[in-house]
């Protein structure tokens, strides 16, 4: 069901956005403009070709307890977890037939460990779990993964805001390395005269033959650390963003990158516990930033001061403006979950926002989709995203994941049945498909998951191939970020 007509309003960011649509049945939208200038290479997406029918959901029937789509699910590691403020922290070995996954261990004798499985996907055998390193325990921790041209595997990781070292490793086919470390001491670190102002998150992407690592650091900003040796040895390479600090952190951030040439990101402000935040994007590329229409915003992300001259987030694309009404409801206090750039150029993000009025303590959250279509973002409300997931943590939710080789899908985590925002039978937090077949205007929505008896959070989708797709995501008890009992699960098509 399309949304009603919207109107603008002008924001800083140089853009429009709008209220508009009907509620829950996933269908209203909103339009939030590109800063102006400039052209963008984002087209219409793929999912245009719905009309000659080719876009259609899966019918799905799941009966039973602890049902799931296809009736197999792959338990990949008993023991981990992740935040979401790390890329997917999964990679599939397309050359090797191998799906990598790293996590790190809540409990039990391996409580504290970082973390790697390598499943081959012909065979169905794994490698693993490997431990990396340890560290106290805290989902933040995980490792990102990526693949050497060399074809061997980097990992980095760093604690939680406890120490100032980004921790790496490679594995050779066969074992990982002994644990290297950069020691960001030599940047300053702890920053701000304040011991909790250390490092948090790793996300690994090439551009060029150049590896960089993305992590809040300086003044709890994200930084770049670079490696022209496929992460043998690391220097510090720039800062990307300068926001002032707003309680807790300067703002969160979510990466996409092509390990060709770009890195996109959606930002927030700040924590939305501390500042009613909008979502913004942009992206780096030759060395440069650049807004949603391909305008230059900042001309140099290099330099050897971690104190250059970097730009406030809100000097970029907003891609959602607090106060904005989508699906029929007032939100605002956004959080970010996933963005996309597919192959053809156009971009998604996945979000959600508070419900205006719901209060602070547990807010009414709900779960948004945003696409630019090469001259505004358009929002589209998707379903009631449940509770918190714990007490001190008001917006953490099952979080969602967008496929980087299908712009027609999505999936989210909601103990909600999104087709008609009822509560769900089982009560638990249930993996859901949605599918677009006019550009992320309206989704139909078929489960992955049914009758669970534990919840399913945190879905991600690793880059693979327009026919496969690895759908992975946390299943079991999550009681805080330093505290879970999941299991890394999911599913494989295509094979």
């Amino acid at each position: 069901m399309s949304g009603a007509p919207g109107t603008t309003a002008g924001t800083s960011g140089g853009g429009t956005t709008g209220s508009a649509g009907s509620p829950p049945t996933s269908g209203g939208t909103s339009s939030a403009g590109a800063s102006s200038g400039g052209s963008s290479s984002a087209g219409a997406s793929a999912a245009g070709a719905a009309g000659s029918g080719v876009c259609a959901p899966p019918t799905v029937t799941l009966t039973g307890a602890n049902a799931v789509v296809g009736g197999k699910l792959i338990t990949f590691n008993d023991n981990g977890g992740w935040c979401w403020y790390q890329d997917e922290r999964a990679v599939v070995d397309t050359k090797a037939k191998k799906l990598v996954i790293g996590s790190i261990a809540s409990g039990g004798t391996r409580n504290g460990n970082i973390e790697a499985v390598v499943y081959d996907l012909a065979a169905g055998t794994k490698i693993g779990p490997t431990k990396l390193g340890n560290l106290s325990v805290d989902d933040h921790d995980a490792p990102a993964i990526n693949i050497r041209p060399d074809g061997k595997y980097i990992a980095t990781w760093a604690t939680h805001r406890t120490d100032c070292n980004t921790y790496y490793s490679t594995f050779d086919g066969s074992a990982w390395a002994a644990q290297k470390i950069f020691d960001w001491k030599t940047q300053g670190c702890p920053w701000d005269g304040d011991n909790t102002h250390m490092i948090t998150y790793n996300n690994l992407w090439y551009m060029g033959d150049t590896l960089y690592d993305v992590s809040r650091s300086v003044g709890t900003s994200p930084n770049l650390l670079a490696s022209t040796d496929n992460g043998d040895t690391w220097k510090y390479f720039g800062r990307m963003t300068y926001t002032p600090l707003t309680g807790y952190v300067a703002g969160y951030y979510k990466y996409w990158g092509n390990n060709t040439d770009r890195i996109d990101w959606i930002g927030t402000e700040a924590h939305p516990r501390d500042a009613d935040t909008s979502l913004w994007h942009g992206y780096i590329k030759d060395g440069k930033i650049y807004n949603s229409g391909g305008t230059v915003v900042d001309d140099a992300v290099a330099g050897t001061s971690a104190t250059s001259s970097a730009l406030n987030v809100d000097k970029y694309t907003q891609v959602f403006k607090t106060g904005s009404t989508i699906g029929g409801v007032k939100l605002e206090h956004a959080w970010n979950h996933d963005v996309v750039r597919y192959a053809d150029g156009t971009l998604a993000v996945l979000g959600q926002a508070r419900v205006t009025g719901s209060g602070t303590t547990d807010p009414d959250k709900r779960m948004l989709y945003f696409r630019f279509d090469g001259t505004s973002w358009k929002g589209t409300y998707l379903a009631k995203a449940g509770t918190k997931l714990y007490a001190d943590e008001q917006d953490y939710t099952g979080l969602g994941a967008l496929v980087p080789d299908d712009p027609t899908t999505i999936y989210i985590s909601t103990p909600y049945n999104p087709s008609t925002d009822m509560m769900g039978s089982s009560g638990k937090r249930e993996i859901w498909r949605g599918t677009t077949c006019d550009n992320g205007a309206s989704f139909k929505w078929t489960p992955v998951t049914a009758n669970s008896t534990k919840d399913n959070i945190r879905p991600i989708v690793p880059k693979w191939d327009a026919s496969h797709t690895a759908l992975l995501w946390m299943q079991g008890s999550y009681t805080s970020a330093q505290s879970f009992a999941e299991a890394i699960v999911g599913t494989i098509s295509g094979l």
